[in-house]
């Protein structure tokens, strides 16, 4: 929502840093969401391949019969929630610090998602991989070796672009500078 906004506010008022800042972290975020989006979706494959069933409740104490898959899936939920040193963290950062300056209210109420966010997915790990074991999932196995290389691949993204997304940020930077300097006269 907030990156609509940033993509908005290009045509507004506000200063050109906050604006480049603003969407800058846009257009990373939709880069790190894809990678994100990814990962959690390849790990509800991964889990449903085994199980034939996407429902939460009928999951409990994975970490412990799958602790590579609880890994992996959790630091895929911790990259989509934007934890420091994942991918997710850099493009929300500088969504927020070039729009708080152009709109506190858009800002400040895009925080309630974050929140709502948040808590669905930390719910969600709490059910699947810390709750009491569902005894009917003593035999799962872990991730196949097929499986860790695609979980590395991906999470090498989320570390990478967590560290230093510098290489996509100047690879984006000049057509931002163009869309401001086009539609912010």
């Amino acid at each position: 929502m907030l990156g609509i906004f940033a993509t908005a506010a290009v045509a507004g008022p506000g200063a050109f840093n906050d604006k480049a800042a603003a969407l800058n972290g846009a257009m990373l975020q939709m880069f790190n969401h894809g990678i994100s989006s990814a990962a959690l979706f390849f790990m509800v494959g991964c889990i449903y391949e085994r199980t034939h069933t996407r429902n939460l409740a009928d999951y409990g104490g994975l970490r412990k019969i799958m602790p590579i898959y609880a890994g992996v899936l959790g630091i895929s939920m911790f990259s989509s929630l934007g934890l420091p040193g994942l991918n997710g963290f850099v493009g929300e950062f500088m969504i927020f610090k070039g729009v708080f300056p152009i709109s506190v209210f858009w800002a400040s109420l895009s925080t309630i998602g974050l929140v709502v966010t948040g808590i669905f997915l930390l719910s969600m790990m709490q059910k699947v991989c810390f709750e009491g074991p569902n005894p009917k999932w003593k035999d799962l196995s872990d991730l196949t070796g097929r499986e860790i290389f695609i979980g590395a691949c991906l999470m090498f993204f989320m570390f990478w672009l967590g560290i230093y997304p510098a290489p996509l940020i100047n690879g984006t930077n000049t057509a931002v500078v163009g869309l401001i300097n086009l539609f912010g006269k």
